[in-house]
């Protein structure tokens, strides 16, 4: 049986991570997520020592969403890249990261990762009466 993938949230400020205790209401309890917050107080040599270490003690082909792309945390995933085989998305939100959990019960695909973006995306809507 192969091992469960990881979820690497890098996010501004931490929240990430509250985004990822809010969603038990939706999915129940979460495993294999943490997050790495980049905060004020973090330089980019930091952080990027920080995100190293933990992607070390990670199975390949895990997934890194980000916040926003072109950011620090999405650069550092982009830097880190060379070294770790990850996946990275970026455009944080709560249905991208609820499909990330409903699929990591094996190592993420690029296909896979296709797919959680697009449902990410097709869950933005317009919504009006």
């Amino acid at each position: 049986m192969s091992k469960r993938s990881e979820i690497l949230l890098l996010t501004h400020g931490g929240w990430g991570q509250v985004l990822a205790e809010k969603i038990t209401m939706i999915i129940g309890p979460v495993e294999g997520v943490t997050e790495i917050a980049l905060n004020s107080s973090d330089s980019p040599e930091n952080y990027m020592e920080k995100v190293e270490k933990k992607l070390s003690h990670m199975p390949d082909n895990c997934l890194i969403i980000t916040d926003i792309a072109g950011g620090t945390p999405s650069n550092v995933a982009l830097q880190l890249s060379r070294k770790f085989k990850v996946h990275i998305l970026s455009g944080l939100n709560s249905i991208m990261l609820i499909e990330a959990i409903m699929n990591k019960d094996i190592p993420f695909t690029s296909e896979i990762v296709e797919e959680i973006k697009s449902a990410s995306i097709e869950n933005c809507k317009y919504l009006k009466i």
